[in-house]
Formats: C-alpha cells, structure tokens, sequence
C-alpha cells in the first residue's frame, strides 16, 4: 500500500475524530499521530484555525509569567507519582517542559518559554485552567 493512501483503518479513526468534534463545543480540532497529522473543524474551508501561542508575559516585579497556552486540566507531572516537571528554584530554559494540559484526552506540553529559575507555582496540580492564566512566575537569570 502506498504512504499516500490511508488504509481504512486511518479513515475510520478520522470519521471518530470528527463524531468527536461535532459533538463537542470546539471549533477545530488538530491530532498529529505518527506521521499523520489531521486538521478538522467547523465553519467554511476559508478558515483557518487559530491555536494560541504559548506566551511568556513581563510583569513590573522582575518576574516573567507562564502562562495558560489553552483551556484543560494543568498536570505538573508526567504522571500520577512522577516527581514534577519543576520545582520553586528549578532553573529553565525556553524550551523546557514545566507542565501538561489536557484537553479532549490529548496531552499538551507546556514549555518554558523563558530561560531563569522558577521563583512561584501559581496553579496546584490537577486544576482546570483558562487561556492566559498565569501557571508560574520566573525570575529572569
């Protein structure tokens, strides 16, 4: 079979994605599997979706601000038991992981964004987050 073809298999996981999505409240929704990465959503072909970007915000304290990159669930760890991603003092760098987000059973890596130490932890474990919302403070090094 050629790489080009999806086998039914892919095709019938594609029709669960979009089950999935139209029975949900979300616009788009993006899965990269492999070398597989589908895009589906709602509205006209002209649209594109927009996936926030992960942003990094300057506060008057000396601080920069990680925050939220989506709406889910933020996990501080890899899994149940694991030792944090970080810790206050923990030094970082732009693309370290400091967390996950789960949305719609998908797990998002959450990254630094920012090379300094961790200096607060403003979000506990295992807590629903919003888009934007500040998980940690980092102190510029």
């Amino acid at each position: 079979m050629s790489k080009d073809i999806l086998g039914e298999e892919e095709v019938q996981q594609i029709k669960r994605l979009i089950e999935t999505l139209n029975q949900s409240g979300f616009d788009f929704l993006e899965v990269e599997i492999g070398g597989m990465k589908v895009t589906i959503g709602k509205g006209s072909a002209q649209q594109k979706p927009v996936v926030p970007e992960q942003k990094t915000t300057p506060v008057p304290d000396g601080t920069a601000a990680i925050t939220a990159p989506m709406i889910g669930r933020f996990y501080s760890q890899s899994e149940p038991g694991a030792a944090p991603y970080v810790k206050v003092g923990a030094e970082v760098k732009p693309d370290s992981t400091v967390g996950l987000i789960e949305a719609m059973k998908m797990f998002n890596a959450v990254h630094a964004g920012v090379t300094g130490v961790i200096a607060e932890i403003c979000v506990q474990d295992a807590s629903l987050v919003e888009y934007g919302q500040v998980l940690f403070r980092v102190k510029a090094k």
